[in-house]
């Protein structure tokens, strides 16, 4: 037989384990952090340290010849593509959702060249570089 002292503890026991599991100097964030491996993603910082300085670019890349060129929807894209075909650049993408072309320039150690081009396109409102995203390991641009 069980007695009362022994019946009590068995009881209390579950309680009180829940009770102190919920209690830690750890907040969830860094719970969550912890559970983070930071050899696969070394930016999420372990807990307790501080997290690692960011260049001023925040560290964005861009592709090597890749344009994207916003245009004026009244204008239209057909001067845009017409300065496209004599400047020998070809046409990535002709995107639909907005008003803008990707395009890729024949040399890319032009790039600079291409944007002032391109800003001086009858209807052409922004030249920007195509922006490149990871969305695991980082890669090299020489692969793609």
């Amino acid at each position: 037989m069980m007695s009362k002292g022994h019946a009590f503890f068995l009881a209390f026991l579950p309680v009180a384990l829940g009770f102190l599991a919920g209690c830690s100097t750890m907040s969830r964030t860094e719970k969550q952090l912890a559970r983070v491996d930071s050899f696969d993603s070394p930016d999420i910082p372990s807990p307790g340290m501080i997290p690692p300085a960011r260049p001023k670019d925040g560290g964005l890349e861009y592709s090597r010849d890749v344009l994207v060129i916003s245009y004026d929807m009244e204008i239209g894209k057909e001067p845009l593509k017409k300065a496209i075909r004599k400047y020998g650049a070809s046409i990535i993408y002709d995107y639909r959702i907005v008003n803008a072309i990707a395009i890729r320039i024949p040399d890319p150690r032009k790039l600079d060249e291409a944007i002032t081009h391109f800003e001086k396109v009858k209807g052409v409102l922004q030249v920007s570089r195509d922006r490149v995203n990871y969305l695991d390991r980082r890669v090299s641009l020489d692969l793609l």
